[in-house]
């Protein structure tokens, strides 16, 4: 299917769960204010773990927006996946149920889908034998229950699947819920990601890995500057409603921007290491499937995870494939707002550049104060900064080096 036939995508509904609070509204104060949300977690700390500080949800009432003696038995990562999927059906103007049936469908991305139940799984287990285990442990942490509660939601009875890429997860899923679009399989489609990660394990396992910041302030995230030491972790989730474009507007919908380029692609060289070639084919491709040259670009929200391989690599990526455009447009982070949400990581950023289309403003990359002299392009240390921007760009690039690249389009363009 070429650009000139295949049908146009619109982003119509954003749900966010993030570091900040719930909600767009403190999502985009926060990153406009040049707040961080990464605070000291006291339990980790007397855990002994080198790593203190990370960008977990505060505590969130899912009774507000689910039927508590349904989602009593749910996971917490599908409460927050279908409490920002119903954000995301009142920010389209319409009722959840109001797309029901084969034409509409779910793709979620996840890293890590339901650990936290897991856990709680094995402590059982171990402690207190089989007979202690619940009956509803089973559909409460298999990997594929947001997804599926969040189909039940909606009354989505087209596909449903569940992406785990890593960090790119979110962002992947998204791309494939435009091309479903796009190729006339669906009319509407609710995707997005989603990872409620912060429980002892996992987080025991990535100070073991050795990735995470030591350096133990609010400011540990610093995507970009000399003195950065490793990321900060995070969690949160951010659901979208895809529509096809034509049926959007002709519902009245708010369309918010359009889906205009994705792409994805594999390093295949280094489960945890970047590489240089797939990331730049993977912004190769999204251009092209936007129809669109690197010229046209006006904004680039980064990966900018604040680890030494990344920025480094993404800094180079970026100069290849955009050439003297990347040194002419602002590019910047929000993980020094928000820490690194893993598998939501990559749609929470698409969420955001959705917002800087709409508000026509880039936030500051945070704690960018001691520039590493090999990331040299404009990170809007100055910001926010007003900028007139139409089309921009969001990467994600996952360990096992799977990589997302999104192109956006402000709405009426």
């Amino acid at each position: 299917m070429t650009a000139m036939t295949r049908r146009r995508v619109a982003l119509t509904g954003i749900g966010l769960l993030t570091a900040y609070g719930v909600g767009e509204e403190p999502f985009w104060n926060g990153l406009i204010e040049g707040r961080t949300a990464v605070r000291e977690v006291e339990a980790f700390r007397e855990h002994g773990f080198p790593t203190t500080h990370y960008g977990l949800l505060p505590e969130v009432d899912y009774d507000a927006y689910l039927d508590p003696q349904k989602s009593a038995f749910w996971s917490v990562a599908s409460k927050a996946a279908v409490t920002a999927g119903e954000l995301a059906a009142r920010s389209a103007g319409l009722e959840a149920s109001a797309l029901a049936g084969p034409r509409t469908g779910v793709l979620l991305g996840t890293g890590y889908g339901c650990l936290y139940e897991m856990e709680d799984l094995y402590r059982t287990w171990l402690n207190k034998g089989w007979k202690r285990i619940k009956p509803v442990t089973v559909p409460k942490l298999m990997p594929n229950a947001p997804a599926s509660h969040l189909a039940i939601h909606y009354g989505a009875r087209g596909i449903n699947a569940t992406i785990s890429t890593a960090c790119s997860s979110g962002a992947i899923a998204l791309g494939l819920a435009a091309e479903r679009i796009r190729s006339g399989d669906l009319d509407a489609c609710v995707t997005g990601g989603v990872d409620v990660i912060g429980n002892d394990a996992i987080v025991a396992a990535w100070n073991a890995l050795r990735v995470l910041s030591r350096n133990n302030t609010p400011e540990a995230s610093r995507p970009f500057d000399g003195q950065r030491d490793g990321l900060v972790f995070g969690e949160g989730g951010a659901i979208f409603l895809l529509e096809d474009w034509d049926t959007a507007v002709a519902r009245g919908a708010p369309i918010r921007a359009e889906i205009a380029g994705v792409a994805a692609t594999n390093d295949a060289v280094n489960i945890v290491g970047p590489d240089v070639t797939g990331e730049t084919e993977a912004i190769e491709h999204a251009l092209a499937d936007a129809g669109i040259e690197p010229g046209q670009l006006d904004y680039v929200c980064a990966h900018g995870t604040s680890t030494e391989a990344n920025d480094l690599n993404e800094t180079e990526v970026l100069k290849q494939m955009l050439g003297d455009r990347a040194r002419a447009i602002p590019v910047s982070s929000i993980k020094g707002h928000i820490g690194h949400s893993m598998g939501a990581a990559g749609a929470i950023e698409i969420a955001a550049t959705t917002l800087i289309l709409e508000n026509q403003r880039v936030p500051a990359t945070l704690h960018l104060e001691n520039p590493d002299p090999q990331c040299d392009l404009d990170y809007v240390t100055d910001g926010p900064r007003d900028v007139s921007m139409e089309y921009a760009m969001t990467n994600s690039f996952g360990f096992g080096g799977q990589n997302s690249v999104i192109v956006l389009r402000t709405a009426g363009g």
